[in-house]
């Protein structure tokens, strides 16, 4: 998987300029569907074989598109949206609730690492049918991810860890420049994560575009 010339290749000045973009809205809510959006479409082109970033034309497409990228998202977290509200409800409640309530927001972060485990395949493969209902096929997608299971699994906590980072460094910045040095470096990460669980996809049963690992 060639990342190192990926990361050369967006670091050339033609094409920094639009992920430099999407990271400066990636955190402005309703304008960073764009951003989301942009990041469907260029998984959509790396999927293809295609190593070229996508560009910010058609705007209204880009928009919706990352719309419904943030659905899947929405419905993969349903279950840890549950159990945080739960959890914090049973918290402030009563103390003698309070202790259930402690319980069930461990286990919400428990289930938001589950969940979220998903996710990367999940907007591959919208990216690549732009079909929301298989985008939802649970199993098809897990099954996907046992073919490539511990390269999936480097790469999810290598972007936990990169963005963790940052947010422990980079976002004590003062006067809202580490905000916007936070935006920028995440999204460039999600970016590179983009293209090396696309590259990860076209290995898998449910890649359209499927290509055979001999190394």
């Amino acid at each position: 998987m060639d990342l190192i010339p990926f990361i050369r290749f967006t670091l050339n000045s033609r094409f920094t300029g639009r992920w430099i973009i999407g990271g400066i809205i990636f955190f402005i809510p309703f304008v960073d569907f764009f951003s989301i959006g942009f990041i469907s479409r260029a998984s959509r082109t790396m999927m293809t074989g295609g190593m070229g970033l996508p560009t910010w034309d058609r705007k209204t497409e880009l928009w919706l598109e990352g719309l419904k990228q943030i659905f899947v998202f929405i419905l993969y977290e349903a279950v840890p949206f549950f159990l945080f509200s739960f959890g914090f409800f049973l918290s402030a409640l009563h103390r003698f609730t309070a202790f259930f309530g402690t319980i069930i927001t461990y286990l919400g972060f428990l289930a938001l690492l589950i969940f979220s485990f998903f996710i990367p395949f999940a907007f591959a493969v919208f990216a690549q049918d732009m079909d929301l209902r298989k985008a939802l096929e649970f199993e098809k997608i897990y099954n996907a991810i046992k073919e490539v299971f511990f390269q999936y699994i480097v790469g999810y906590f290598a972007i936990l860890i990169l963005i963790g980072l940052f947010y422990l460094t980079i976002l004590k910045i003062p006067y809202f420049i580490g905000f916007f040095l936070f935006s920028i470096l995440t999204y460039y990460v999600l970016l590179i994560g983009v293209y090396y669980y696309a590259q990860l996809f076209v290995k898998t049963s449910l890649s359209s575009v499927r290509i055979n690992d001999n190394t």
